[in-house]
């Protein structure tokens, strides 16, 4: 082989091995950030799902001082404030599990320019007079399926960089449009922008430049992982600046989806029967026990799945229905669902969980379950998923 040959062939195989490497390197870096955002989003979902377990207390106590008709109207007054706090905090963490992907985020048909006068609505009684606000949302109606209170979130989470990267104020631009290939949500600044060097990292977690205090680096990387979820992607454009401009391409929405709006009852509905609740937390059983109680309801709460499964088998008859915690730490609520089922075909089980209703949930109701109560739930919701439960 000639010499000049040789070393053609030498420097195509070093150019090669190089670019593989790089390859590799790049891969490694893709593995160790999905290993992280894993990590997190079990971790952030085990923090909701404890977090609705509590939330069930607070508004469970909440809608029982709601019956007594002696409370006053402070007493009142301090129930609303009580409950509208807590149900933001529910909010929170039902954004919480949709990042940690557990459970159905809510699929609806979404007009993302609404969603963007919302969130508009909002900055105009939050951000310093000397940023100026650009809403375009001229044109027609922009459709996707999504969950609302998701997208809000994520246009929301955007905006705020937007402001906090303008200290000394400029134009903040809101904008959604319907193109060839989707729907696209503009959302950009005219500060300082993201240097080059950095842009590829801005998704990763815990990434931040932002000083100690003011920022964990966890924002954009929910915005993404939201965005994915609503078969969407992001994409940051610095050039021209000034400013940073986050693209997001949505797919449209091309059928209309009828939406059923989640009611609660008024009142309470009473009902009778034994009920046993099975969950290891003792405050949801001591408060799942005054609401049945109040409800017209015997209780029996029990925090052990063999507990419970032992007591059911030795008293099954006086038994009407089961509140069974799908998490439960001896022996899964899915497990003891079984074994119920298998001693008694016909046993009535209401599964609950602080997680949000999944594909694994669809498969115990298709196997019998009369039902799923979401936690944190109020006696009104609880109402109505006992009388649901019990018709069945």
């Amino acid at each position: 082989m000639p010499e000049a040959t040789a070393a053609t062939v030498r420097t195509t195989v070093v150019s090669e091995v190089e670019s593989l490497r790089r390859r590799v390197e790049d891969l490694e870096g893709q593995l160790s950030q999905t290993q992280k955002l894993l990590a997190i989003g079990s971790l952030a979902g085990g923090v909701a799902h404890d977090f609705n377990n509590l939330l069930t207390a607070i508004l469970g106590y909440a809608s029982l001082l709601r019956e007594d008709p002696t409370a006053s109207v402070q007493v009142m007054e301090a129930l609303d404030v009580i409950e509208k706090a807590a149900e933001r905090a529910s909010q929170l963490t039902a954004q919480i599990l949709g990042f940690a992907r557990r459970g159905h985020a809510k699929r609806a048909r979404v007009d993302v320019r609404q969603t963007l006068n919302e969130v508009a609505d909002l900055l105009r009684h939050t951000v310093d007079k000397n940023i100026r606000l650009d809403v375009q949302l001229d044109g027609a109606p922009a459709y996707v399926m999504g969950d609302s209170s998701q997208l809000f979130q994520v246009f929301l989470n955007l905006a705020l960089n937007g402001r906090d990267a303008m200290p000394d104020g400029g134009t903040l631009t809101l904008a959604a449009k319907s193109t060839a290939s989707g729907v696209q949500v503009t959302v950009g600044d005219s500060g300082s922008g993201i240097p080059a060097q950095i842009r590829e990292r801005v998704f990763e977690p815990f990434f931040t430049t932002k000083d100690p205090g003011k920022g964990t680096g966890m924002g954009l990387t929910v915005v993404q992982s939201i965005v994915r979820g609503h078969s969407g992607r992001i994409e940051i454009e610095c050039d021209p600046p000034p400013g940073t401009r986050f693209q997001l391409i949505f797919p449209p929405a091309r059928e209309r989806t009828a939406v059923v709006a989640e009611t609660v009852a008024a009142a309470p509905a009473r009902g009778k029967g034994a009920v046993l609740v099975v969950d290891d937390e003792e405050v949801v059983r001591q408060v799942a026990a005054r609401m049945l109680k109040s409800l017209g309801y015997h209780a029996i709460c029990l925090g052990s799945s063999r507990d419970a499964f032992d007591y059911y088998r030795r008293r099954a008859h006086d038994i009407d229905l089961v509140i069974l915690d799908l998490i439960m730490p001896d022996i899964s609520g899915k497990e003891l669902f079984e074994q119920l089922r298998e001693f008694n075909p016909c046993v009535r089980v209401l599964l609950t969980s602080g997680y949000n209703q999944d594909a694994s949930v669809d498969t115990l109701i298709d196997s019998g379950a009369r039902g799923f109560l979401q936690k944190p739930y109020r006696m009104a919701q609880l109402s109505q998923s006992l009388t649901a439960a019990m018709k069945a």
